[in-house]
């Protein structure tokens, strides 16, 4: 069966990380898509992706809702809701919630299917 291109606000596809939720609106496995992927990152108070690379992908990030530090190749950036960073491919990077409450990111991959490496 074909994968349809439209994914319904309802219906992501849920992968209940250990270090966040992360609801894939466009990936691989829910799309027909083989070049992007998109999805929303939720990580609760205290919580964080420490330091990975994804070797077959670029990235972004977009903070919708409260307060990363965000890490990029020994670099340190504070980012509120509204800011966006770029990481290259292989690039090692890390994310961590700061604030009181939920840290919600978009995030954005040049791969269908980003690899993760953690480090």
């Amino acid at each position: 069966m074909a994968k349809h291109p439209v994914v319904k606000a309802e219906n992501p596809l849920v992968m209940n990380l250990p270090h966040c939720v992360l609801e894939w609106h466009c990936f691989a496995d829910n799309t027909p898509s083989t070049k992007l992927a998109f999805g929303t990152a939720t990580f609760p108070v205290g919580g964080g992706h420490d330091k990975h690379r994804h070797p077959n992908a670029e990235e972004f990030i977009y903070v919708v809702k409260g307060k990363a530090r965000q890490g990029l190749e020994g670099q340190e950036f504070a980012m509120l809701p509204g800011d966006c960073i770029h990481i290259p491919q292989n690039a090692v990077h890390y994310t961590f919630n700061e604030g009181d409450g939920e840290l919600v990111i978009m995030v954005g991959f040049s791969d269908a299917r980003p690899d993760t490496v953690n480090l």
